[in-house]
């Protein structure tokens, strides 16, 4: 099978030129950790709550998935192979088993799990157009660059809509959980995802997961912060939460170390950050309203 994939490989990178490189190393932080890392706070603390909330679990749950499996298939990625000139090495370095972490591709899953997401909440056939032509791009940038096997990213994509279809299915029903289901959920989950998967991804997700879901069902309780019209006070609100954000993200790896566990409880920082402390600064300086409290039997994702 990899015969026909090296070939593809090798016809796709003779295409590489100066500005179709600029390309692609746009259309690659596009699908990176760390334009998910602004996109998803962006959406929950500036757009919707409601729909913020699906797109932590959902996206995580993806990311989480996509970790797992490559961890599990230990795919060599094409690096190195003759006649594949590979570009931005360094956006596949960043895993736990680079370079056996080929497949399914990360760029390719995460892409269209994100992009599915907000396409399913605006429910808008020229974003739907959009969505897929990104994805697309951003997928073939990964056969482009020489740092994914044409499998990889076909199978990322499947699966990112494998996942969709199971969201939209199950959105309801998980709506629908009493408080004390939730909660039971909130902690559970995280807590088996790790224990299957104990590499540093399996905690960090994990870990983010414990912290996002009691952060979450915690302000909901005794918070329910609103989102102004203002959209000079949520600027400065997702500055504020950027700023947040990052110096747990950096200052944890001084403060507690980079081992597994300390990732773990880092990333656990950063959910409660994300939807309980961030919001309650929001509130306090006075940039965000606050609804009265709702009584748990009516509280919904």
């Amino acid at each position: 099978m990899k015969h026909w994939e090296t070939s593809v490989l090798q016809s796709l990178t003779q295409w590489q030129t100066q500005s179709l490189d600029v390309l692609a190393y746009i259309l690659t932080f596009l699908g990176n950790e760390l334009f998910y890392f602004l996109m998803v706070p962006l959406v929950y603390w500036c757009f919707s709550k409601a729909f913020g909330i699906r797109l932590v679990y959902v996206f995580l749950l993806s990311v989480y998935i996509n970790s797992f499996l490559k961890a599990m298939f230990a795919v060599l990625r094409p690096v190195g192979i003759e006649g594949v000139n590979s570009l931005y090495v360094a956006s596949a370095e960043v895993g736990s088993h680079y370079p056996y972490d080929s497949f399914p591709s990360g760029h390719a899953q995460g892409s269209a799990t994100l992009w599915g997401m907000v396409a399913i909440w605006l429910k808008s056939k020229v974003f739907w157009l959009f969505a897929i032509l990104l994805v697309t791009a951003i997928s073939i940038s990964r056969l482009y660059v020489g740092l994914h096997w044409p499998t990889d990213v076909i199978t990322g994509v499947a699966v990112a809509a494998f996942i969709l279809v199971v969201y939209v299915k199950t959105d309801r029903w998980v709506v629908s959980w009493p408080v004390k289901m939730k909660w039971i959920g909130a902690i559970v989950l995280p807590l088996v995802l790790m224990v299957i998967f104990p590499s540093s991804e399996g905690l960090k997700y994990g870990g983010f997961l414990l912290g996002a879901g009691i952060g979450y069902l915690l302000e909901a309780r005794h918070l329910n912060m609103k989102i102004p019209a203002s959209w000079v006070k949520r600027g400065l609100a997702f500055i504020i939460g950027l700023v947040g954000l990052f110096l747990i993200q950096e200052g944890g790896k001084v403060v507690l170390g980079t081992s597994l566990g300390a990732d773990g409880i880092r990333y656990m920082l950063i959910g409660l950050w994300g939807l309980l402390i961030a919001p309650y600064m929001f509130v306090k300086i006075k940039l965000y309203d606050t609804d009265q409290p709702k009584k748990e039997a009516k509280q919904t994702a």
